[in-house]
């Protein structure tokens, strides 16, 4: 009577084995689509790519890692592994090295181990643990892939991740990039666990019944994204059991937009920014007539045209910006960090991190050469008499004639001082404050300071390259002419 029982629960126990080979083979080919799919909607990797694969040894690189190398044969793919211990664990993350060189061992990958002290470099430099830990990473990534010649570097970032980056960037006040969270590819960097979740990633470990190391200070509600992850997400969760994807969604979506809008003032800026030596210059006609969200983003764009970084501006000192360039008369100028200056300048807004040179003065010998430094010029003079070819003239603007006998025994070549002012030539005699004279032929602000004036005593014979005084011109009576050459 008990055989039929037996059999039964024989049958029962193969049928659960069943099952479970199939969930576990069910599990592993929906990750491995789901990445192939990432991979290949967003264009991450190519055939015959090198591809560096950062391993931290916890579960979302190891899942990577375990991925790739099952699709690496389909996709031509060679991989490199790469880890960097921060040492900010000591024995802990020591053995996290070991457990990755082992891995890459087992899985018969080359690997490349580093090691570099990320809480004495934080010290050195001022910055947070995560701020240190993250340039130090990449720069150690990058490195491996310059070693290796790889084109590519996978990270592990997971839709959890982005969900994550988005409270957290929300939660700090952040625009419509910053909302659109981590890009699935930058630059040489690609993420194909960026649409799976970590709930997915798990489940895949647990099945391949694959090891992972766990770092404890990621069960700390120290550091603001651990809180996001152990204290806001569950709460959400009970509103919404899908909300990492659907906040992983509400990213992309932003993402879309926002490269959509990029591009579109991309090609405004190529028609309304124009390059002029050290500064940029935005029409003003262009920017009044987009609308203020469009404002904001095309002000951030110039910024990162320059040497200065839109990243390091605050939601606050880009709108005081704004309201400046919207209201600012001509001539004014706003100071903003790293060195960055904007300028209103009649019917445009120049941008530059150029600062100008300071007060200078040197005597000029009467004939020879002199270098002025700070304004990168060389003054050259010459005493031809009335008649005489003198030095080829090969610019105009660049070169005066004037009467030897009214002018001092020595010349000087100076920056602007308060209440310069001389009598410019064509103005029947008239006298003018220099200050007047720059306003009159619209010489931006930023560079009256850099303009050389050729002076005998108090007096302005020339405002270099603009207007020379008609009191010191040659005339019918002059016996020697003094020439000056300005390269």
């Amino acid at each position: 009577m008990n055989y039929p029982r037996q059999a039964t629960g024989c049958h029962a126990a193969v049928f659960s084995g069943l099952v479970t080979v199939l969930l576990s083979c069910f599990i592993f080919l929906m990750l491995i689509d789901a990445v192939r799919e990432t991979i290949k909607k967003h264009s991450l990797l190519s055939p015959g790519d090198r591809v560096v694969v950062a391993v931290s040894g916890g579960p979302d690189s190891v899942c990577l890692l375990s991925v790739l190398r099952e699709l690496s044969r389909e996709l031509d793919l060679t991989l490199q592994v790469a880890h960097v211990d921060h040492m900010f664990r000591g024995k802990e993350s020591a053995d996290d090295a070991r457990f990755v060189a082992d891995l890459a061992n087992k899985l018969g990958l080359p690997s490349s181990i580093g090691q570099f002290d990320v809480p004495r470099y934080c010290r050195e430099r001022g910055c947070s643990s995560q701020e240190g830990a993250r340039k130090v990473r990449y720069g150690f990534l990058q490195q491996v892939a310059h070693d290796t010649g790889a084109s590519r570097i996978a990270t592990g970032h997971t839709a959890d991740d982005q969900a994550e980056t988005l409270l957290m960037r929300l939660i700090r006040g952040a625009g419509v990039a910053g909302l659109s969270g981590i890009p699935p590819v930058r630059d040489n960097v690609v993420r194909p666990l960026i649409e799976i979740t970590r709930t997915q990633v798990l489940d895949y470990l647990r099945q391949q019944d694959l090891a992972y190391r766990v770092d404890p200070s990621n069960d700390q509600p120290v550091y603001t994204r651990n809180r996001i992850r152990l204290e806001v997400l569950p709460v959400l969760k009970r509103l919404n059991p899908r909300i990492v994807e659907t906040l992983a969604l509400e990213a992309a979506l932003l993402r879309d937009e926002d490269e959509a809008v990029e591009e579109h003032l991309r090609a405004i800026a190529e028609h309304a920014v124009a390059r002029n030596d050290d500064v940029l210059a935005l029409k003003r006609e262009a920017f009044e007539s987009l609308p203020a969200a469009f404002r904001r983003r095309l002000f951030r764009i110039v910024v990162n045209m320059t040497e200065a970084d839109a990243s390091s501006l605050s939601l606050g000192q880009v709108d005081d910006a704004l309201a400046f360039l919207m209201t600012a008369r001509t001539g004014r100028s706003l100071h903003l960090p790293r060195g960055l200056t904007v300028t209103r300048e009649y019917d445009r807004f120049v941008f530059s991190t150029h600062q100008d040179p300071a007060a200078f003065a040197h005597d000029l010998p009467v004939p020879g050469t002199l270098r002025a430094p700070e304004i990168g010029r060389e003054i050259s003079t010459e005493v031809v008499l009335p008649g005489d070819p003198g030095p080829e003239r090969s610019n105009y603007r660049w070169q005066a004639s004037f009467d030897y006998d009214k002018i001092r025994p020595f010349l000087t070549i100076r920056s602007r001082r308060p209440g310069d002012w001389f009598r410019p030539a064509g103005m029947a005699g008239k006298s003018k404050k220099l200050q007047d004279f720059f306003v009159d032929e619209k010489v931006p602000l930023r560079k009256r300071g850099s303009i050389p004036l050729l002076c005998s005593g108090e007096d302005i014979l020339w405002v270099v390259g603009l207007r020379t005084d008609e009191r010191f011109l040659p005339g019918p009576e002059t016996k020697k002419i003094v020439i000056v050459t300005v390269r």
